[in-house]
């Protein structure tokens, strides 16, 4: 789902001795008020000089087999993990203002064909936990609609698979219930609404003017990155994968011209991807990873978080939007996996 700190400069309509002039009784003056604050009134809160806040994560180690939603601040350190009561948290995401945190968890843990996953939100700090959903399926990917009124998500029925579709390929199958796709929905649980209809679309992502949604389909005829209007109308097509190749996981740019995915294939290790919002001028990000997926922008457009490997797990990391200058942030044991990065927006 952004604010830009904006710079005044005064013109320059007198000499230097002028200038000098009136800067000195300005000093005077911020002194003079200073030493005399009116009763009952509080300084004014500062705003912050970047709109880059922390960075929402999930992390399971292999020793427990259990996601759970941390967060750090921008540069890696101190990370903390939100008390939350679901199991398996996963993909969180900030609201448009900071101060709450979307998320997918199990309501009924338990096997894999018997998984109930919801959305949820909470506040940043982990309290106030609310389900949102309250679907027999898996709803999950959440993303929040500029105005933080709404949240978009990917539904899957699996009772929809048969048992000859469950051994095969998921990427093939064409939902017949019409109930899997994504969806929207407000925060109280109300006002449902399907936007597409096929089980193969993930990862929905508002656009930043709330006028579109990014999504990806991963089917082996019609796959890629997709657009649809929040009411369901005008799917339109941006990327055409090579054969055997797959497009997930959109996110935009702060100012909405851009969108980095990730690209992989049967062959090919998945990597991050950028493009214009329109589809045009694809080009793979020179991250020197390797492997890079889940890229996500910083609020000021600056810098891409995304997940890279470090030996046999995944870790997190950042780059410039350009590709440049990749470091880790984490420095975590090998059997802790991290994923799903998400930049939290400051005002």
């Amino acid at each position: 789902m952004v604010i830009k700190c904006i710079f005044f400069r005064l013109a320059r309509l007198v000499n230097a001795k002028m200038a000098l002039l009136v800067a000195s009784i300005a000093f005077l003056v911020m002194l003079a008020s200073c030493g005399t604050k009116p009763s009952g009134t509080e300084p004014t809160k500062q705003t912050s000089s970047s709109p880059n806040g922390k960075i929402a994560f999930a992390r399971v180690d292999n020793r427990v087999g259990q996601y759970e939603i941390f967060v750090m601040k921008a540069n890696g350190t101190e990370a903390r993990k939100l008390a939350t009561k679901p199991a398996q948290d996963n993909n969180p995401a900030w609201s448009p203002d900071g101060k709450r945190l979307a998320l997918e968890a199990e309501s009924s843990p338990g096997g894999n064909t018997g998984r109930n996953i919801d959305i949820y939100v909470m506040n940043a700090d982990g309290s106030e936990l609310k389900r949102i959903t309250e679907e027999p399926t898996q709803e999950s990917m959440p993303s929040w609609s500029p105005e933080g009124t709404r949240i978009a998500f990917s539904m899957v029925d699996i009772s929809s698979f048969s048992s000859a579709s469950a051994s095969s390929s998921a990427k093939s199958i064409r939902d017949n219930s019409n109930e899997n796709g994504i969806y929207t929905i407000r925060l109280d649980g109300t006002d449902l609404r399907q936007l597409t209809d096929n089980m193969v679309d993930e990862y929905p992502a508002f656009s930043p003017d709330g006028k579109t949604i990014a999504l990806a389909r991963v089917a082996k005829a019609s796959g890629g990155i997709y657009t649809v209007n929040p009411d369901g109308s005008r799917l339109k097509r941006l990327t055409a994968p090579p054969q055997g190749s797959w497009d997930s996981e959109p996110s935009w740019s702060p100012d909405g011209t851009k969108i980095v995915f990730t690209r992989g294939g049967a062959h090919s290790e998945p990597n991050a991807f950028m493009m214009n919002a329109d589809g045009t001028h694809i080009r793979k990000l020179a991250t020197k990873m390797g492997t890079a997926n889940s890229p996500a922008f910083s609020p000021d457009g600056k810098k891409i978080a995304f997940v890279g490997p470090e030996g046999s797990t995944d870790k997190l990391y950042v780059m410039n939007a350009d590709g440049t200058n990749v470091r880790r942030l984490t420095k975590t044991p090998s059997a802790i996996w991290e994923e799903a990065p998400d930049w939290q927006p400051l005002p």
